[in-house]
């Protein structure tokens, strides 16, 4: 059994893809590069990590981390929900690749599920590339595509991308080096931009319940942005909504439960799950 000395790199939203490559025989976790307390969740990559006794480097790339990592032999880097750029080009790595959640040359991005909800549903699945200086445009080494619901919004497209990309993974490191051989260049494609924040924007005063549902599946755990009569917008990443009759002027915040606000719109009222203020991304 050839062994891989392996060095991952993402938070938890491709954890699953961390959790698998611990688990093998032929892989020694030897690094995980992962955000800064404060930023993006990382608390199951951390424990992973911890499970494994594995190194955690945080924060951005300087000239004394990329020494450090030439100097560790990694084999194959694995970059999956990765914050930072990476600078490949100036890296000793015998192999390094980017799990990518479209069918790819389509959708590169940084946040392409958005697009995926109602967009462009035909281009779910999970493609793997080899890393290049340029974002998401390595030659595409495996990609699968995977059914979906018709009613499948932001949530349940991640859930299938959780147990899907893995899978995906295993099957390339399988058999790396055949993989790398049979590499395909990408040909034209399209770049998917982050959301503007006018498209994740919701105006209580004149939304409707349908307008919250359609925004919470396009987003889910990404996010809105929640505007009421109250002087702060919300961040909501979890929301129900029920058309009914009330007598609240809509905007108006009904209720600050401990289980989330209830919010006023004109044909019913929207529960946000504990809501944050929004802060810019």
């Amino acid at each position: 059994m050839t062994r891989l000395r392996v060095a991952y790199a993402g938070h938890d939203f491709f954890s699953s893809c961390l959790e698998m490559l611990a688990q093998r025989a032929d892989v020694d976790l030897v690094l995980v590069l992962t955000d800064e307390p404060g930023g993006q969740p990382t608390d199951n990559v951390r424990a992973i990590a911890a499970a494994r006794q594995t190194p955690v480097w945080t924060g951005r790339w300087s000239a004394a981390r990329i020494d450090e990592l030439n100097g560790i032999n990694v084999d194959l880097l694995v970059c999956a929900a990765y914050m930072y750029r990476i600078p490949i080009e100036e890296l000793n790595v015998r192999y390094a690749v980017n799990v990518h959640p479209t069918m790819l040359p389509e959708g590169r991005g940084p946040n392409p599920l958005a697009y995926l909800t109602f967009d462009y549903p035909q281009l779910n699945g999970v493609s793997i590339h080899e890393m290049t200086p340029e974002l998401d445009q390595g030659p595409v080494l495996l990609q699968e595509p995977f059914d979906r619901d018709p009613d499948d919004g932001f949530d349940e497209i991640f859930l299938k991308l959780w147990a899907h990309a893995p899978r995906t993974l295993q099957r390339l490191l399988d058999d790396v080096d055949h993989y790398f051989l049979h590499k395909q260049d990408q040909v034209g494609g399209s770049y998917w931009p982050e959301p503007p924040e006018e498209e994740r924007t919701l105006d209580a005063a004149t939304a409707t319940v349908a307008d919250a549902l359609h925004l919470h599946a396009r987003f889910g755990q990404l996010g809105f942005v929640l505007h009421t009569d109250d002087e702060h917008p919300m961040q909501v990443r979890a929301a129900a909504a029920s058309r009914c009759r009330h007598q609240y002027p809509p905007g108006r915040v009904a209720a600050r439960l401990n289980r989330g606000w209830i919010v006023a719109l004109t044909d019913g009222l929207l529960q946000t799950q504990p809501a944050l203020h929004h802060k810019p991304v």
